[in-house]
């Protein structure tokens, strides 16, 4: 027999699936509020309650209830981790990385015997800028998982945040040995550490290496050309650019804005706007084109050409063309 209490649950749980299906977000999420509150043991309500609050937009209250799930995940024998994952993601997408750093924590702590949440670990030191840290956390998922090419190449990303870049290159001479197929590609994301970090002449032999077994590599060459442009060497990004466009000339107006931007952020706007007038001849319809070209413009003290370009790129907004 039914029972008034059970009857009064399904009335709310109904209610609250047809809020939620109506869109009505912050309503369901008052209802599956209290369905959490009068039934705490029942954690679908909490999730639901989550959820409601992640679909208004009110990303601190979906925090608030995955906490107080990933709370009592941590209680289990067997570890979930659903909570954990949605709080990882949030975290991630709010930049939040202390608090990233603490669940983290927390998780392996609960749960050391489990790899995946040290790998996450690691990477959350990563991101809160805390690479001694990380280096620590990667150099132990190495010694656990020596045939793990892509541990190595965290590990090598860490070392090169922690300045310790002959290391760095070590880590990823491992990942090279453990998988030499992946050569070019991982030199590729040693030079991008690299380059983030400003060591361009590390990241330019990287780079090299990598065009050693794939020389006709066009987002290779275009990358080599951007290290060369911060490096002041123009003639030869220009060459670096050429050789992208000869390799695939589908895309070369792409590469000459490419080209073009990395010219403007190094103040030479100039041979910007020459860039942005390559990739404007090859692609007419690009209003991104003009508006970059627009902005060398202004750096160039050049209002009329800077507005004319702009005029160009607004009448090719969607608006112009309907």
């Amino acid at each position: 027999m039914t029972t008034e209490p059970d009857t009064d649950k399904e009335a709310l749980c109904k209610s609250a699936e047809q809020l939620m299906s109506a869109g009505k977000y912050s309503e369901a999420a008052a209802l599956y509020g209290r369905l959490a509150e009068q039934y705490p043991g029942d954690t679908s309500f909490l999730l639901a309650q989550a959820w409601a609050y992640h679909d208004n937009g009110q990303r601190d209250e979906a925090i608030v209830c995955f906490e107080q799930l990933f709370a009592g995940e941590l209680k289990l024998k067997v570890f979930t981790g659903f909570a954990f994952d949605e709080l990882v993601r949030l975290y991630k997408d709010g930049r939040q990385y202390d608090r990233l750093v603490a669940i983290c924590r927390q998780a392996v702590e609960a749960q050391p015997e489990e790899y995946p949440l040290l790998r996450e670990l690691g990477g959350a030191y990563f991101l809160a800028g805390m690479a001694s840290e990380a280096v620590k956390i990667f150099e132990e998922l190495t010694c656990l998982e020596p045939d793990a090419p892509e541990l190595f190449c965290l590990l090598g990303d860490a070392l090169v945040a922690a300045g310790r870049f002959d290391a760095a290159e070590g880590a990823y001479q491992q990942a090279i040995a453990l998988d030499p197929e992946g050569t070019a590609l991982f030199c590729q994301r040693l030079a991008n550490d690299f380059i983030e970090t400003g060591v361009l002449d590390r990241a330019e032999i990287q780079l090299n290496r990598s065009l050693e077994i794939r020389p006709d590599d066009p987002l290779c060459l275009i990358r080599l050309a951007e290290v060369q442009v911060k490096d002041r060497r123009f003639p030869d990004a220009r060459r670096s650019v050429e050789a992208a466009i000869a390799s695939n000339p589908r895309f070369a107006a792409s590469y000459y804005n490419r080209l073009g931007r990395a010219l403007a952020d190094a103040e030479c706007h100039r041979d910007a706007v020459e860039m942005f007038d390559r990739a404007i001849a090859l692609e007419k319809n690009n209003a991104f084109y003009y508006l970059y070209q627009a902005e060398s413009y202004d750096k160039l003290n050049l209002p009329e050409q800077a507005e004319e370009a702009r005029r160009k790129a607004e009448s090719l907004s969607p608006r112009k063309r309907a």
